[in-house]
């Protein structure tokens, strides 16, 4: 009886195992060879406008962004600007805007859009609470505006597992 319990939880270990291993599609998991630091980044799409990059560089921790709006932008993402993250559990997080970031604008015949690329640090211990809660929304400042971006419960946990990821 002993024997088949241990064969019966080596094989639901391995199987857990396993199973946690393949929620694990990074984007990108190396190792910079000259400095040594582990990099790991995930994407999760959140819709055909935004996309949510989750990223570990050697311990330091971002939030990256790719947000497409459907009319031109001239504001601009200063650096230290904030994103307030509202999460599920009624907590509210701030991650500061690492760099000044311009819009990207493409205009043609059919259509006008413009894109965002920021990237967020997040603290060591907020990142811990991200990946114990789902993220509900992302507010951004874009000029003198502000910008929710709602996220629903099936990508929130995909959000949240891409978090866990690359811690």
């Amino acid at each position: 009886m002993k024997l088949l319990n241990t064969i019966l939880f080596s094989v639901f270990f391995v199987s857990f195992s396993f199973a946690q291993k393949q929620k694990c599609n990074f984007n990108l998991n190396e190792k910079d060879p000259q400095s040594g630091i582990e990099k790991k980044h995930i994407m999760t799409g959140i819709n055909n406008q935004f996309q949510v990059w989750t990223n570990n560089n050697g311990g330091s921790y971002k939030i990256g962004l790719e947000i497409t709006m459907t009319e031109l932008q001239k504001d601009i993402i200063n650096k230290g600007d904030t994103m307030t993250i509202l999460l599920s559990n009624n907590d509210v997080l701030l991650a500061i805007a690492d760099d000044k970031y311009l819009p990207v604008g493409k205009a043609d015949e059919m259509t006008e859009s413009t894109t965002y690329y920021p990237f967020y640090s997040v603290s060591a211990n907020d990142w811990n609470t991200l990946g114990t809660n789902n993220i509900q929304v992302l507010k951004i400042k874009l000029g003198k505006e502000y910008y929710n971006f709602e996220i629903n419960d099936s990508k929130a946990k995909k959000l949240k597992q891409a978090i866990i990821c690359v811690k």
